[in-house]
């Protein structure tokens, strides 16, 4: 009788460990040795940027984003990250003017590491510690438009960037996961240029080195094994930015966006995952202050912005 209980409780305890196991789809899913994974969203982007008492800016566009990933050990894997803007045409609304300019291209490729300190197997969480660095492959431009004329830009940020994060998060059954994230992102200085028109010269900008931080909360419910749903919240403050050029000298606030993401997925096969995301996000006001020798104008900031679209997910 007691080694039955004992066989019986062993089970018991082997069929909990299993419900727990973390598969393909779940959140807290980190690759395998040797595991080659391919990921791929399409979203239809909206922005608005009204300056009080200026322009009002309105761009709409596709964003291509893909990360190819390779598990170098079961606790260490690597990824980069591809982006690029499709048909991103952004208005320039003022009294004078209605014209608008593209900016479309590649933005700065991605390269990223993640760490697997501690797994749910054989501790209570799963515990991640990340790199994220973005580098400048290509000189960034900004485009403009005055009255009818336009002069395009690109898709590429001036600064190089370093993120660092850390990430917490445990599968608790079969239906339900949690994770946690934090970290900071620092962004070298850099330069670019702000395309004029008209016949005028371009305009070089020098930009300052800043700090941004974020935390993010996500939760996934996993009814079935061949269905999940996830929400996204995150947070994150943005540095005070400083800008310089030969004409005129800018700079903007520090302020807070809040950012949600909602993504619907289905597991097609063992492994390849289609999915659904919709974004929207609530952008925090700020100052942007302009100074041309003794003179300075500053106007307020308010920002919104909300992106949907399709994707895929492969495991190899």
């Amino acid at each position: 009788m007691r080694k039955l209980i004992a066989v019986s409780l062993l089970c018991a305890v082997s069929s909990v460990h299993a419900a727990q196991a973390l598969k393909f789809g779940d959140i807290n899913y980190f690759l395998k040795e040797g595991q080659f994974n391919v990921a791929a969203d399409v979203s239809s982007t909206y922005y608005k940027e009204m300056v009080k008492g200026n322009d009002t800016l309105e761009s709409r566009g596709y964003l291509f984003e893909t990360r190819y990933g390779y598990g170098i050990t079961n606790e260490l894997n690597a990824f980069v990250g591809v982006n690029y803007a499709y048909d991103l045409e952004v208005e320039n609304k003022t009294t004078t003017s209605n014209a608008s300019y593209a900016q479309d291209g590649f933005a700065n490729p991605v390269f990223g590491v993640n760490y697997r300190w501690l797994n749910q197997r054989d501790s209570r969480y799963n515990v991640d510690f990340g790199a994220i660095a973005q580098v400048n492959f290509e000189k960034a431009e900004r485009g403009n438009s005055t009255g009818q004329v336009s002069e395009d830009g690109n898709f590429a940020s001036p600064r190089n960037s370093l993120e660092l994060n850390a990430r917490m998060g445990r599968k608790w059954n079969e239906a339900n996961e949690w994770q946690l994230a934090a970290g900071f992102v620092y962004n070298a200085s850099g330069e670019g240029t702000l395309k004029q028109t008209n016949g005028f010269s371009d305009v070089e900008m020098d930009l300052d080195s800043s700090t941004d931080l974020f935390v993010r909360a996500t939760y996934q419910y996993r009814p079935v094994n061949e269905f999940m749903m996830s929400l996204s919240a995150q947070a994150t403050s943005y540095g005070e930015l400083e800008g310089e050029s030969s004409a005129f000298d800018v700079s903007e606030e520090s302020y807070v966006d809040l950012d949600f993401v909602y993504r619907a997925r289905y597991l097609i096969l063992d492994n390849f995952i289609a999915n659904f995301h919709y974004g929207m996000s609530r952008n925090g006001i700020y100052d942007r202050t302009s100074s041309q020798g003794p003179i300075s104008q500053t106007s307020e900031v308010k920002r919104r912005e909300n992106f949907f679209g399709i994707g895929v997910d492969f495991l190899f």
